[in-house]
């Protein structure tokens, strides 16, 4: 049998990442968030997730990128400052 590929791409626009940065954000606890997404944790009323940031955690990119590598794939990471991630 052949040997089949997938690819996924996910992009945004949310001003992306400094040249600075790229080498960091493969590494837990590093977050890019600001200090008042960071600030605002998980605290709010009525769920365990209500206020919950989407971002700044650090651990999104490093095991999403473990696991994909566990299954013999890998992820990867192109950001233009200023506009956004692909």
């Amino acid at each position: 049998e052949a040997n089949e590929d997938v690819a996924l791409k996910v992009s945004d626009e949310g001003g992306g990442i400094a040249r600075s940065d790229l080498r960091r954000v493969w590494s837990y606890l590093y977050t890019t968030a600001s200090r008042d997404v960071q600030a605002r944790g998980f605290s709010g009323g009525g769920s365990d997730f209500a206020g919950a940031p989407l971002a700044g955690l650090g651990y999104g990119l490093p095991i999403s990128r473990a696991y994909a590598r566990y299954f013999g794939g890998d992820l990867t990471l192109m950001s233009m400052e200023g506009f956004g991630t692909d």
